[in-house]
């Protein structure tokens, strides 16, 4: 498989109508650990770089809540790479301990994808904004659920199981109990939301 803009854009396509099947074929890749960590580090960069170039269209001020938790590229960068790395681990740790077949390497694979393909999505989301700004709102909700869905069906194949609708509820689960235990944690150091967005 060649890793060309095209052939990413086209492999995008393909992860909404079979993301299963995309899922086996990142697998079947084999790619080096190496390789791995440069894509979710990219997928990251891309990410925040997008994330700028919107608050810069939309005009939010830095003072204000989102252009304060999302005005500074490091934090962004950071937050965003914490939230992959655990939704990489649960998938791939907790999976196994519900009798799932997969690794680590390809749960980290998979989520960088799902991530890339937002990133692309993110893209849509800018131009539209600029034409018809309310559809962005409805294409923001559109890329939630085709995370939710994409996630669910990569973690499916990714472990082996059967039934998509309880791996989608075991993420859901999974997301709120992260949630919560991040709350905690901040509450523990003293930091509070308006703190992060300072």
């Amino acid at each position: 498989m060649q890793l060309e803009l095209r052939s990413l854009v086209m492999l995008a396509r393909e992860s909404v109508a079979d993301p299963r099947g995309v899922a086996r074929a990142l697998m079947a890749m084999n790619l080096p650990m190496e390789a791995r960590w440069l894509g979710m580090a990219v997928t990251v960069a891309l990410s925040v770089l997008l994330t700028q170039m919107a608050l810069l269209v939309m005009q939010v001020p830095s003072g204000g809540q989102l252009g304060g938790m999302m005005g500074s590229p490091v934090s962004a960068a950071i937050t965003q790479l914490g939230i992959m790395l655990a939704l990489s681990l649960g998938i791939g740790h907790v999976g196994r301990m519900l009798g799932g077949k997969g690794s680590f390497p390809d749960a980290l694979l998979l989520v960088t994808w799902a991530e890339f393909v937002l990133v692309l999505l993110q893209v849509v989301q800018m131009v539209a904004a600029l034409i018809f700004p309310f559809s962005s709102v409805l294409i923001g909700f559109a890329g939630v659920a085709l995370f939710f869905w994409q996630l669910t069906q990569f973690t499916t194949e990714l472990h082996g199981f059967t039934n998509p609708v309880k791996v989608f509820f075991g993420l859901l689960a999974g997301f709120f109990a992260a949630a919560f235990a991040l709350v905690v944690v901040l509450s523990i150091l003293g930091i509070t939301p308006a703190e992060m967005g300072a």
